[in-house]
């Protein structure tokens, strides 16, 4: 420690003898800016932030934090005019939860009925509508499809409507196409059924007129209307037995038409049954014709039923509807009547 001491004094002795005098440091003054600037522009940045704050605020919050419960005041700190200013985190509201469900019942029915007020916040549409729009009816701007499922009748329809079309263009291969169409979906259908056939037959196609209307009577065996026009197409065809075949059943419906045709033609195919019955027929459905008398008296004067047929012949005399010729036609038939039962009187 001795030699410790005296080396530490050594050091000392040295050290006083070689200290310079003190010089006075000549140091520049710091220039000091001004503050007043720095305060300004703190206070107006302070009072921007807290401007925008409030106005990012919905016009719902507002309204609720007026209803809502006032908090109570918290003691402000005074900021230095020198300190920065800086935007606080805190949580700017807080609604009640037990009147969340009610605000967002009537942010609801205050869009349907105010839709200015959904363009004043958009954070307001967002977060309030997302559900209920779940639930609205469709707009009108909609498009909405229903499948409808038509009967067969109403397909039929369709066709036929657009064999007409067909028609109007002079497009017949479409129209037969449509009309065949129309018949599938109701094979009943007695008009779809005559033009079809009348089609085929002006086309030529003879043979397929004649099936289409033959089907159709097998469907329905009482269709006067189908038989009538199947013996007509026969006739034109130079085809009268055939077509008495056609006309050989009476229909519950058959019209005087239908048996004056059926008549005709079995008079002319010595048929003579079927004339007499066809006549019988005519005089009862339209007893002043005298067309129907004079059939008849031939048909019975055929019979060698005499005085039926000199009845006949009188009443046909009598009605309406004979020419000149058909009058002295009677006349001639009568005077041989009376002369074959003058003979048969004198044997």
């Amino acid at each position: 420690m001795s030699v410790i001491n005296n080396a530490l004094s050594e050091l000392a002795k040295g050290h006083s003898q070689r200290s310079e005098p003190v010089v006075k440091a000549h140091i520049q003054p710091i220039k000091q800016r001004k503050v007043f600037p720095w305060v300004v522009g703190s206070f107006t940045l302070s009072l921007a932030v807290g401007g925008w704050t409030l106005s990012a605020q919905s016009p719902l919050e507002k309204e609720q934090v007026s209803r809502s419960e006032t908090p109570s005041p918290v003691p402000q700190k005074v900021l230095s005019p020198t300190s920065k200013p800086s935007v606080s985190t805190d949580t700017i509201y807080t609604a009640d939860p037990t009147n969340l469900t009610t605000e967002k019942k009537r942010a609801v029915t205050s869009l349907s009925t105010t839709p200015s007020r959904i363009s004043q916040s958009r954070t307001y549409k967002i977060t309030q509508v997302e559900k209920p729009i779940q639930h609205t009816p469709a707009q009108s701007g909609e498009m909405v499809i229903h499948q409808v499922e038509l009967t067969p009748v109403q397909l039929a329809e369709k066709a036929q409507q657009r064999a007409s079309k067909a028609l109007d263009n002079n497009n017949l291969e479409q129209a037969l196409d449509e009309y065949q169409l129309s018949l599938r979906y109701e094979p009943s259908n007695i008009e779809v059924r005559k033009k079809l056939s009348a089609l085929y037959y002006g086309r030529g196609d003879v043979r397929r007129a004649v099936e289409i209307l033959n089907k159709g009577i097998q469907i329905d065996k009482e269709s006067a209307v189908l038989r009538l026009s199947l013996a007509k197409l026969l006739i034109k065809e130079n085809q009268n037995d055939a077509a008495l075949t056609a006309l050989v059943h009476v229909p519950t419906n058959a019209s005087v038409d239908y048996i004056s045709l059926r008549a005709v033609l079995a008079q002319k195919s010595n048929h003579d049954d079927i004339a007499l019955n066809s006549y019988q027929s005519l005089v009862s459905l339209d007893p002043d014709s005298g067309r129907w008398w004079l059939g008849l008296g031939i048909q019975q004067e055929r019979a060698l039923n005499l005085p039926s047929a000199e009845e006949a012949y009188q009443q046909a005399l009598s009605k309406l509807g004979l020419s000149s010729q058909s009058q002295q036609f009677i006349r001639d038939r009568l005077a041989l009547i009376r002369k074959l039962e003058d003979r048969s009187d004198a044997n």
